[in-house]
């Protein structure tokens, strides 16, 4: 009987390049294998990337044993010996990824949000060369991208490589996600980059966090640094309604919550939803729903005699 490695499950040898920012980042090699992989010792200018998918493996990076169970990642930094035990009789399936240092492009032209991934990447460099190896569980669902991988490299399907290159880059974020490296510097809003934002969606979510305040369309001009003015064309052209329209029914509806799951009274409610005067509260309700806040509860919380008597201030 010849002993030999299996049919690699899934082998792609070609240079792969990633577009990340204004960094270019060359994956050069990919497998999925088995326990029937029989590794030597050796060492690299590259980083590589150990998943396990199944069963238990043993890596040695340097002198250290690392035990990587199933959902486990472990990132080896350049210039790390390192190779995989032989252990024939314990199953086991897992996914090699090695890629180049992520290079800056002095050619490319800047894209949008370019500079909060540019930083990103250079804290995740900074914090890989740190460490001889990161071994870290799997909290970002990286198998599924490898599952994804596996089934369309197994195929010759229009626009394979594509394919194959957008979940390359799937999998080394959901990575580099996996380091707990502070998000701060992705997520930071630069008041000068208003231009790539959808400012009505980013209108109506500052509403949604706000709605309980008093809160005017200064307050959103000057959060987003623009005028009242372009405030109140953004939502004509997006929504067809005015600012304030748009945060009253928010109110209105975020009310019904107060009105369906608590005994609290008109007046508190109104208070709750950002809504000063009660008499504007019933005025609203009654313009958006077509009925009084009274026939309201008794419709949808149904006839509790609690909700039967009528609330201070409330016509019926």
């Amino acid at each position: 009987m010849e002993y030999k490695k299996h049919e690699s499950i899934s082998y792609n040898p070609r240079i792969v390049q990633l577009s990340m920012g204004n960094y270019m980042v060359s994956v050069n090699y990919s497998e999925i294998t088995d326990e029937s992989c029989l590794e030597f010792s050796h060492v690299h200018t590259d980083f590589e990337i150990y998943y396990c998918l199944e069963g238990t493996m043993h890596l040695m990076a340097g002198d250290v044993c690392v035990e990587m169970k199933e959902n486990t990642l472990t990132v080896l930094k350049p210039g790390v010996y390192h190779h995989t035990l032989y252990e024939p009789k314990s199953p086991k399936r897992y996914f090699i990824f090695v890629f180049e240092m992520p290079v800056k492009s002095a050619l490319k032209a800047k894209c949008d949000g370019s500079e909060n991934m540019d930083s990103y990447l250079e804290t995740v460099i900074q914090y890989l060369n740190d460490e001889q190896a990161v071994t870290l569980p799997d909290r970002y669902g990286c198998h599924h991208i490898i599952e994804e991988l596996e089934r369309e490299m197994d195929q010759e399907l229009p626009g394979r490589e594509e394919m194959i290159r957008a979940f390359y880059t799937q999998y080394l974020l959901r990575v580099f996600r996996n380091l707990d490296i502070s998000h701060e510097i992705y997520s930071r809003k630069d008041p000068a980059d208003q231009g790539n934002v959808n400012l009505a969606l980013e209108l109506t979510q500052f509403m949604h966090d706000n709605y309980s305040r008093n809160i005017t369309v200064r307050d959103a001009a000057e959060t987003f640094h623009i005028s009242e003015r372009h405030v109140g064309r953004i939502f004509d052209k997006y929504f067809g309604k005015s600012f304030k329209n748009t945060l009253n029914i928010y109110r209105i509806n975020y009310a019904k919550n107060y009105l369906l799951d608590t005994d609290y009274s008109i007046e508190k409610t109104a208070d709750l939803v950002g809504i000063s005067s009660t008499r504007k509260f019933h005025q609203l309700f009654r313009e958006m729903e077509q009925m009084t806040v009274a026939e309201y509860r008794a419709k949808y919380k149904g006839t509790n005699s609690h909700f039967g008597i009528r609330e201070k201030g409330e016509t019926l």
